[in-house]
């Protein structure tokens, strides 16, 4: 016997960086509905990471994401999005104009308030910071 696979979900599993050996308190959405539904209603901070499997400042800026989602998960909410899963994932990708990756999305009652790019943690760790 031989236990049947989603081959789509342990491909997207397979590029999941670890901190710690574990995601915090990071949600992860792929699609918009994905998006909706660990989003939808809350209107407190959100902070996005965009990245694809590929992306090799997108790992290594991670941990970073997952340690600030540990500290202040009570704060705001933690999503990371993995922009080249599927179809789906590259069509928010395309909605949202994201041409460069990692980037880092923070949004407040339902509007962005502000996005970058690139892999520092200290700015990462400020603009978190700052919008609480």
């Amino acid at each position: 016997f031989e236990p049947t696979f989603d081959f789509r979900r342990q491909n997207r599993r397979r590029f999941r960086i670890k901190a710690d050996g574990g995601d915090g308190n990071v949600k992860f959405a792929n699609n918009k509905a994905e998006w909706e539904r660990v989003t939808g209603g809350n209107d407190g901070l959100i902070a996005v990471q965009i990245s694809t499997k590929t992306c090799g400042p997108c790992k290594v800026i991670y941990p970073t994401f997952v340690g600030l989602s540990e500290e202040f998960g009570d704060k705001a909410t933690f999503v990371k999005i993995l922009g080249d899963t599927d179809t789906e994932s590259r069509a928010l990708m395309k909605e949202w104009g994201v041409r460069v990756v990692p980037l880092f999305m923070l949004w407040k009652n339902g509007e962005k308030i502000a996005e970058w790019s690139g892999a520092k943690p200290e700015v990462l760790r400020e603009n978190v910071t700052s919008a609480l």
